[in-house]
This record gives C-alpha cells, structure tokens and sequence, in this order.
C-alpha cells in the first residue's frame, strides 16, 4: 500500500461517511483556504512583513536565552519528527529532522516545557499561537519540498544556532517565478506562508537550531471563524493525536 493509501486508511471514521476528520479537512481545504484569503488581514505573498506582528521583537530580544534552552537540550534527546508523526511520513524519512514541541493546538507539553522555562513563557505571549517547537536539522539533513496544511496557518522561524557555513543551511521558498533563498542568521527572524512550496538543506557538519512558531493568519470576523472551526478539526484529528500520544508515553519513561 502507498504511503498516501496508508494515511487515508488510518483512524476513525465519521459515521455514515466514511472518512476521518483529517480526510475531510484535506478535501475541504481549498474552500476554507478561498475564505480565508477573502478575509485576511495581511497579503498574498510567500514573505510576511514582521511589522504586522508586534510580538516578534520580544522573542528577537531574548534569542539568547531561547537559544541557551535550546541547545542545553541533547540533540539525541529531540526525537526524530518521522518518528512521532506517520502523517509526516513522506517529508520527515530523514530522521536528521528532530521536533521538541512545547505546545501544539491547545495541548501544553509540560514536560518539554519544563526543560525551555523562558521559551515556554515567551510563547504564551504570542497571539494566535497553533504551535511552538524547537525544529533541530542535523549535519546533512534534508527536508523535501512540500507545501503546508492551511492557509490560515503563518510560519515563524528565529534563528538560535546556525552552522558557519550559512549559505549551505538553508530554505528555498517558491513564490511564482521567484525562488526566495533563506539561509538562517542567529538572533534573527522571517515570516512565511508554508503553503507556498518549500525545501530545506542543511550541507554542513554542524546542527542547525531555531524556534518554529505558526500563527493564526490575522483574518477578519468571518475568516477567524473558519480558521477556529478548522483549527478545531485538527485538534481532534489523529494527525495531532498521534503525536500527543507519543510525547505523553515518553513523559512518562
């Protein structure tokens, strides 16, 4: 069975329809994306500007301390996105990729927060905060090119440790005929919709570190709506369950 065959055939199934909440999501997601961007209050593009998000400055201002959390955390001890996941199965075989989540659609990783006391309470601050990891691609590593889940979801990411050779630790986003390279610089900080198609190397001997954040896309009444009803479909889905399930197993190690 293919992997997409596989991720369909998962879960639980909505009575009398036959499919699972993530399914459902997946199919529906072009109307509730054309409802969104009908009600966004920022543009249409690849890169947001940091000026719609207030925010930002205070994560920018305390990067170290971020960055010291992070990095006192072995790389070992991370675990491997691929490995919490199934759902990532296709973006996250290489298991150079390694995922800390310290909150994620409503639910708190106390544990993990517990190890990030400083992140932890910076991310509290956020507005609109979906979820908040600290993403580690390994020496080598590679994420594929994929695009993301919603447009009613943005993507934070502050640099906290990058190897020296930054031009070969870096994202490539895909915005039309333009290709936005993105080598990471410690202490500072881009906004971007996943959506858009995006790939990730990391050609170098050392590990890169950053805090990654996604937001709600700042919407009006109706478009909020939308991004909450999805947003709670999510929540429940196996998609994040999954992944719960993992971290509160190994909490409990």
């Amino acid at each position: 069975m293919k992997w997409n065959d596989k991720v369909n055939a998962r879960g639980w199934k909505v009575p009398f329809i036959g499919k699972s909440l993530f399914q459902i999501g997946k199919e529906l997601r072009p109307r509730i994306d054309a409802v969104i961007m009908r009600n966004s209050l920022v543009p249409d593009r690849a890169l947001i500007d940091k000026s719609h998000f207030p925010w930002v400055s205070a994560l920018e201002r305390q990067w170290q301390d971020i960055r010291d959390e992070a990095v006192r955390i072995r790389t070992v001890d991370i675990p491997s996105l691929g490995d919490i996941s199934f759902d990532h199965g296709r973006i996250a075989a290489d298991r150079r990729w390694r995922t800390l989540f310290l909150k994620g659609y409503g639910y708190q990783m106390e544990g993990n927060c517990a190890l990030a006391p400083i992140t932890a309470a910076l991310i509290e601050k956020v507005p609109g905060l979906v979820t908040a990891n600290f993403s580690v691609m390994e020496a080598g590593g590679h994420i594929p090119r994929h695009w993301g889940m919603t447009k009613g979801m943005l993507t934070y990411h502050l640099a906290l440790k990058v190897p020296r050779e930054r031009e070969k630790c870096r994202m490539h986003i895909e915005e039309g005929e333009t290709v936005h390279v993105m080598p990471w610089e410690e202490g500072h900080s881009f906004i971007f919709d996943d959506m858009f198609n995006h790939e990730v190397w990391n050609e170098t001997d050392e590990d890169r570190y950053i805090l990654l954040i996604q937001i709600k896309r700042p919407c009006r009444f109706v478009g909020n709506l939308i991004q909450n009803l999805f947003l709670w479909g999510v929540r429940h889905s196996r998609f994040v369950q999954d992944i719960k399930r993992h971290i509160d197993r190994e909490s409990r190690k």
